[in-house]
C-alpha cells in the first residue's frame, strides 16, 4: 500500500456528497475511534484537536496490538526476591487484552508489605470490589500483573487566551507508565488452605470456560499465595500466557488454544515438584493434591508398587497400562496428546470410566531393542491398589453383592520379564499420556505368517567365510554353540552388519563381548537379548578405539592378536583409551594389542599344546618335520608319535594300537632314528601314556601331516 506526504495510506477516497447515501444504504461503516483531524492553511488549532489527533494513533496502536493476540512477548519472569516480602519482576514487555504494551525497561523489586501503596493503586485504577480500609495484613491467593498508565507532569507556563485572562502553569508532558497491581482471585477456598486453593485455581481455569478475573487492561504474570504479605508460593503458568497463546485451536470444534493446554501442562510440572518435595518421597493420590490434570504430563517417583504392580496414583476408575517407548519419540507423543482434553477428576463416574491412561518409561533408543527383547509382552496393565479395587466392580456386581476380588498374585521376581518391568518401574522419568477411545475393528482376525527369502544362506556362508580367514572359527563356533535358536540369528546378523564386516578387529572383538556374555563351562548360555545387549553397545559407540587402532597400524593385525580380542571382554579397557588418543599414543595401544596385554586367556583349547614331560616322553628328531612346521611339532603331540618305533621306548601294550600303526608303515631302516639319544627316555605311567596317544591319535586326524616317515 502506497504511501504520500499529503494523503497518508493510499485510501479510496469517496466524495463527502456520497457518503449519506452510502450510509442511509447500510454499506458505510463507520468507526468513531479512527477521525483525525484535517489539516489545513489558514485553520485555528485548539488543544483539542492535537489531542484528538493523538488519540487517533493510540486507537490504531491499540488495533495493531490486539490482532497480534495477548500476553508476554518476553521476559517479565516473576521469582522470590531477598526477604518473603518482595518478589523480582525480569525486564520485558507485553500486550494487554486491550492491546496496550507494557514495558519494563529493568528488572523491578516489588515490596509486598508496601500495602498503602498497592492498595492505593488498586482503588485508584478500579480494581477493587468494594472501598474499604487499608488492611495491614495480606491473606489469601493474587494475580500480579501489569497495568498501563499515564500521568501528566513538567508543569509550563500557559499563556492566557484572551486578552484579560491571566497565565497559569499547567503540565506540559504526559508521560506514560507501567504500575505493578494485586487483583485479589475470588474463590470459595479457606484462607488457610493455601495449597488446595492452588490445584483448585488450575482446574478452575484450565478446564472450564470461565472469564478471567481481571480487567483486559491487565497484564497477568503470575498467581501468588501470601500469608500475611509472606510469600507462600508463586505459581507463574497459571495466569501468563505467551503472545499469541491464545491463537491456533481447531476451528468450530471448541478445543482450547494449545497455548492454554501447554501452560497447563507447564503448571502441572511446576506444582508436582513442589508436591513430591513436599511429601518426602511418599506416595499419594493424584486427585488429592490436582483436581485436574493436563492430558499428558510426568509423573512422581515410586507411584508402581512393583511387588504387584499396582499404582495409587489415578483413580480406580480409569485404566492404567505400563509400556515403553524410545525416548526421542516422547515429545512427539506428549505434543499429540495435548489435542486431548484434561483429565478432570471431578467429572461424573461415566466420564472416568472412559478415561484411560498409558504410563510410558522412555528408553535411550540404542537399548530400546534389547529392553524389548526382555519384556514377554508390550504392555502391562496396572491395577489400582488394593483398597481402590472395590469402586472398579461392575455395576452389576455391586447388586449382587458379589465377593472381594482376590488379591492379586505376587511378582516372580526369578522372571527375566518381571524383572525387567521392576526395573522399568523405577525409573525417575515416567510419563503419562492420556489415551484416545477409538472404536477398533475387532471383526478381523489372522495369524502373523514370517516372509523370508534365500538371502540368509549366502549372508551365512559370507560370515563364515570371514570369520575363517581371520583364523577365528572356534570362537564363533563357542559362540553358535551357546546361543539359543533366536540368539544364533542374530549373531550372524551382526556379524553381517557393515561396520563390523568392515573390521577384523571389531569382528574378533564382538565375538569376544559374546563369549564373556556367554559365559564359560557347561553351563554357557547367550539369549537373544544378550546379543541384543552387544549390539545396542556396538551402536553406541563402543568399538571406535579399536577401530582407531586398526586404522593407525601400518601392517595388519596378526592372528593371535584377533584370537586374544575373541576370547573376552577385557578389550574394552583399550577400547576407551583409544577413544580419545593421539597418534603417538595410538602406536602404545597398537603395541599393547598385539603383545597380547588385553587377554589373559587364550583361545587354543586346554589339551591343545602338551606339557615339558609329555615332550620330553615322545621327542621327535629334529629331520622329522617337513619345512615350515619345526614349531607346530615340537609343540604337538602328532610329532611324537613316531617314536613309539622305538625298542628302548616300546609302550605298554594299553597304548600300543595306537602307536602300532606308524611303527607298522616305517621302513626298517628308520629303527636307528632313536639311537643317537644318549639315554632313552623312561617310560611313563600308563595313565600319562593314554593321554599321549590320545593326544597323537586326535592330532593325527585334524592336525598337520606328520614327520619322521622318510626312508
Amino acid at each position: 500500500m502506497a504511501i504520500t506526504l499529503t494523503q497518508g495510506a493510499a485510501r479510496e477516497r469517496i466524495d463527502p456528497t456520497e457518503a449519506p447515501a452510502l450510509r442511509s444504504r447500510g454499506v458505510l461503516v463507520e468507526d468513531p475511534r479512527r477521525e483525525r483531524p484535517r489539516y489545513f492553511d489558514g485553520r485555528f488549532l485548539a488543544a483539542r484537536d492535537l489531542i484528538r489527533d493523538q488519540q487517533y494513533f493510540l486507537t490504531r496502536e491499540a488495533d495493531l496490538g490486539r490482532a497480534a493476540g495477548s500476553g508476554v512477548a518476553h521476559g517479565l519472569d516473576v521469582a522470590p526476591g531477598d526477604t518473603p516480602h518482595t518478589l523480582r519482576i525480569a525486564a520485558g514487555q507485553g500486550i494487554t487484552g486491550a492491546g496496550e504494551l507494557v514495558l519494563l525497561p529493568a528488572t523491578l523489586a516489588v515490596n509486598l508489605a508496601d500495602i498503602p501503596q498497592a492498595e492505593q493503586l488498586s482503588a485508584r485504577f478500579g480494581l477493587s470490589r468494594l472501598p474499604a480500609a487499608p488492611l495491614r495484613s495480606r491473606t489469601g491467593l493474587f494475580v500480579l500483573g501489569l497495568r498501563p498508565v499515564e500521568f501528566t507532569a513538567n508543569p509550563i507556563g500557559a499563556y492566557p487566551t484572551t486578552l484579560t485572562g491571566a497565565r497559569t502553569v499547567e503540565d506540559g508532558d504526559v508521560i506514560e507508565a507501567t504500575a505493578v497491581v494485586l487483583i485479589p482471585w475470588q474463590d470459595d477456598g479457606a484462607a488457610d488452605a493455601l495449597e488446595v486453593r492452588r490445584g483448585t485455581a488450575a482446574r478452575t481455569l484450565f478446564t472450564q470456560s470461565t472469564a478471567a478475573g481481571w480487567s483486559a487492561n491487565v497484564l497477568p504474570l503470575a498467581m501468588i499465595a501470601l500469608q500475611s504479605n509472606t510469600i507462600v508460593w508463586i505459581d507463574a503458568p497459571l495466569v501468563r500466557r505467551e503472545l499469541g497463546a491464545d491463537r491456533g485451536d481447531l476451528p468450530g470444534l471448541g478445543l482450547a488454544p494449545r497455548g492454554l493446554r501447554l501452560a497447563h501442562l507447564m503448571q502441572y510440572q511446576s506444582h508436582l515438584a513442589d508436591v513430591v518435595a513436599q511429601f518426602q518421597g511418599r506416595s499419594f493420590p493424584a486427585a488429592a493434591q490436582f483436581p485436574a490434570l493436563p492430558p499428558a504430563g510426568p509423573l512422581p517417583p515410586g507411584i508402581i508398587d512393583t511387588r504387584d504392580f499396582t499404582q495409587r496414583f489415578f483413580p480406580s476408575e480409569v485404566d492404567v497400562d505400563f509400556s515403553i517407548i524410545p525416548e526421542d519419540e516422547l515429545p512427539a507423543l506428549v505434543e499429540e496428546s495435548l489435542a486431548l482434553p484434561p483429565i478432570d477428576f471431578q467429572a461424573s463416574q461415566a466420564a472416568l470410566d472412559l478415561t484411560a491412561v498409558l504410563v510410558l518409561a522412555p528408553v535411550p533408543r540404542q537399548d530400546f531393542a534389547t529392553v524389548r527383547a526382555r519384556l514377554s509382552a508390550v504392555t502391562r496393565p496396572l491395577k489400582p491398589a488394593a483398597p481402590n479395587l472395590l469402586a472398579q466392580r461392575k455395576p452389576l456386581e455391586i447388586l449382587q453383592r458379589l465377593r472381594l476380588p482376590l488379591p492379586l498374585p505376587a511378582v516372580d521376581v526369578a522372571n527375566p520379564s518381571d524383572a525387567e518391568w521392576a526395573r522399568l518401574a523405577n525409573l525417575p522419568s515416567l510419563w503419562f499420556v492420556r489415551r484416545r477411545n477409538l472404536a477398533y475393528r475387532d471383526d478381523l482376525v489372522g495369524t502373523p505368517t514370517a516372509v523370508a527369502g534365500g538371502a540368509d544362506v549366502v549372508v551365512e556362508r559370507a560370515v563364515r567365510e570371514r570369520v575363517e580367514s581371520l583364523g577365528l572359527t572356534p570362537s564363533l563356533d563357542r559362540v553358535l554353540a551357546a546361543s539359543s535358536t533366536k540368539a544364533a540369528a542374530n549373531v550372524v546378523s551382526l556379524l553381517a552388519s557393515p561396520r563390523v564386516a568392515a573390521s577384523p578387529t571389531l569382528t574378533a572383538a564382538t565375538l569376544g563381548a559374546l563369549n564373556a556374555s556367554a559365559g564359560s563351562g557347561a553351563e554357557a548360555q547367550l539369549d537373544h537379548a544378550s546379543v541384543l545387549g552387544v549390539r545396542s553397545a556396538l551402536a553406541s559407540g563402543v568399538g571406535e578405539g579399536l577401530e582407531k587402532i586398526e586404522r593407525n597400524a601400518a601392517d595388519d593385525i596378526q592372528a593371535n592378536a584377533l584370537q586374544r580380542l575373541a576370547s573376552n571382554d577385557k578389550w574394552r579397557r583399550l577400547d576407551a583409551e583409544a577413544r580419545s588418543a593421539d597418534a603417538t599414543r595410538l602406536q602404545d595401544l597398537g603395541a599393547r594389542l598385539t603383545g597380547g596385554t588385553t587377554a589373559t586367556a587364550s583361545t587354543e583349547p586346554a589339551d591343545a599344546a602338551p606339557s615339558a614331560d609329555e615332550a620330553t616322553e615322545s621327542p621327535a628328531p629334529a629331520d622329522a618335520a617337513p619345512a615350515g612346521t619345526a614349531t607346530r611339532a615340537t609343540s604337538s603331540p602328532a610329532a611324537s608319535a613316531p617314536a613309539a618305533s622305538a625298542p628302548a621306548a616300546s609302550a605298554p601294550a594299553a597304548s600300543a594300537p595306537a602307536a602300532s600303526a606308524p611303527a607298522a608303515s616305517a621302513p626298517a631302516a628308520s629303527a636307528p632314528t632313536a639311537t643317537p639319544r644318549a639315554t632313552p627316555a623312561p617310560a611313563a605311567p600308563p595313565a600319562r601314556k593314554a593321554a599321549v596317544v590320545r593326544k597323537a591319535v586326535a592330532t593325527k586326524k585334524t592336525g598337520p601331516s606328520r614327520g619322521g616317515t622318510k626312508g
